[in-house]
């Protein structure tokens, strides 16, 4: 009778476990950090890297050292831009990062400098609050259409 109650302590140990959220959290700071989101296909939209990530709350991971990777989200895998930026604040359910210092967006047509932004992946925005400069690498007259 011990050993059947045992059992069934341990069974619903492992229930609970399981149905409790996958995402991790840890009170020492993670290095060499990466998560990827991915599209309904399975193919890749989007990837975080860090030197360094504070997982204490995980709905607001500070990543040290962040480039973020976005991807066509197709079977091609094709890299559309990278973001670059000495500290970042990913929210990870809402696919929101953001950060207080400066932040470098590279695409093949152009470059992007600024301070203080915030990006949506949802809806594929950036904003930048302080010191924004473009760099094109096309014609102007390709974006006046």
């Amino acid at each position: 009778m011990i050993r059947l109650r045992q059992f069934l302590v341990l069974v619903a140990a492992i229930s609970f476990v399981s149905a409790q959220d996958a995402r991790v959290a840890t009170s020492a700071p993670v290095k060499n950090y990466s998560v990827s989101f991915f599209s309904d296909a399975g193919y890749h939209r989007m990837r975080v890297k860090g030197g360094t990530a504070d997982l204490q709350d995980r709905d607001q991971v500070r990543v040290e050292e962040m480039t973020l990777t976005l991807f066509s989200g197709e079977a091609d895998r094709r890299v559309e831009s990278v973001l670059i930026a000495p500290v970042a604040i990913l929210n990870p359910e809402n696919e929101l990062v953001r950060g207080p210092e400066a932040v470098r967006l590279v695409r093949d047509d152009l470059e992007l400098y600024g301070e203080d932004w915030s990006y949506d992946h949802r809806a594929r925005e950036i904003h930048l609050r302080r010191g924004a400069h473009i760099i094109f690498n096309t014609s102007l007259a390709d974006y006046l259409k």
